[in-house]
């Protein structure tokens, strides 16, 4: 038989667990979204890059080729590097976590870290989260804590609530 506290530790854990998973699925649908995007940017580059050789051409054809095709290699190699980061983060450890580490999910008084990808800030429910890396220089203050601690980083406090 489960007791009043306990149960009520298993609610906050069932919540918790569940804004994590939200948290987690909007960081996805915002990394693909941007993947898309990209994707987008790199079909067009691609097909200003190959030019009808029937037709007639003159030198501002041909530069215009060479900037869409060095366009399109850029815009390749910054999808490549965004499914890679997208894949490390999708094969993280997500377990409940008790200090600041990769899958975790800290919540502060101010803004709240999802650690294990970069991703732009954004509202969920009233409140804002960013995806960290482990290489952003805030997360070399955030590392380890835990709990109750304060990190304070550009002159910004962070008190850490909760750590998911």
């Amino acid at each position: 038989m489960i007791k009043i506290g306990e149960y009520s530790l298993f609610l906050i854990k069932i919540y918790g667990m569940s804004l994590k998973e939200e948290i987690k699925n909007r960081i996805i649908e915002i990394e693909k979204e941007g993947i898309n995007g990209l994707k987008d940017m790199f079909n067009t580059h691609a097909a200003a890059a190959d030019l009808d050789e029937e037709s007639t051409l003159d030198p501002d054809d041909y530069s215009q080729q060479d900037q869409s095709r060095d366009s399109a290699r850029s815009l390749e190699i910054r999808i490549n590097r965004l499914k890679m980061e997208l894949d490390s983060f999708l094969n993280l450890d997500f377990s409940p976590k008790s200090k600041v580490e990769p899958g975790a999910l800290v919540l502060t008084d101010s803004l709240n870290f999802f650690i294990g990808i970069s991703a732009t800030m954004f509202d969920h429910e009233g409140k804002k989260y960013i995806g960290l890396n482990t290489e952003a220089p805030i997360y070399a203050a955030l590392i380890n804590s835990k709990a109750g601690d304060e990190v304070e980083f550009n002159g910004q406090r962070y008190k850490i609530k909760e750590i998911l």
